[in-house]
C-alpha cells in the first residue's frame, strides 16, 4: 500500500509540474511590449514622409515583386495605376484597399517572409523578407 500511495504522489507532482512548464512556455511566447500586449508582425501605421521601402503598383502589378527590410521595416504601397487594389497578406496578417493615386504603409516588427497579393487580381503577387530582431523583444 506504501508503495502505491508514493507512486501515486510522484505522479501528481510530476504532473503539476508538467502543467507549469506548460503554462510559462505559453507565457513566453507571448512576447510584447512588456505591458501583457503582444505586439503583432504586421501592423498598419501612417506612411511616414521618408525611410520606407517603396513598392508601386502599376500596370496590374507590384513592382519590385519581393523586398528585404529589417524588423521593425515599413514598406509602402504606392497605386500609380488607374484601378483600385488591395495588398493582402497570405496569412491574413495584412490587408489594405489602395485607391488610384493613394497609399498604404505597413510595418513589420518579425523577422520571416511574408507574402501579400492584391484580392481583386489574384495573380499580382509579392513578397516581404524580414530580417532581424525587433525591437520588441523578438
Amino acid at each position: 500500500m506504501k508503495g502505491v500511495r508514493a507512486m501515486r504522489e510522484s505522479i501528481k507532482v510530476l504532473l503539476i509540474t508538467a502543467g507549469l512548464l506548460i503554462i510559462l512556455a505559453a507565457l513566453a511566447s507571448c512576447g510584447g511590449g512588456g505591458d501583457g500586449t503582444a505586439t503583432p508582425a504586421v501592423q498598419a501605421v501612417t506612411c511616414p514622409a521618408s525611410g520606407t521601402t517603396d513598392v508601386s503598383i502599376e500596370a496590374a502589378a507590384f513592382s519590385p515583386t519581393s523586398v528585404a527590410i529589417s524588423a521593425n521595416g515599413i514598406v509602402k504601397w504606392t497605386n500609380n495605376d488607374v484601378s483600385t487594389h488591395t495588398v493582402t497578406g497570405a496569412t491574413g496578417l495584412f490587408d489594405a484597399q489602395v485607391n488610384p493615386g493613394g497609399s498604404v504603409c505597413f510595418q513589420f516588427t518579425r523577422a520571416g517572409t511574408y507574402s501579400y497579393s492584391d484580392t481583386t487580381n489574384p495573380s499580382m503577387a509579392g513578397s516581404v523578407t524580414v530580417t532581424g530582431v525587433g525591437g520588441y523583444g523578438y
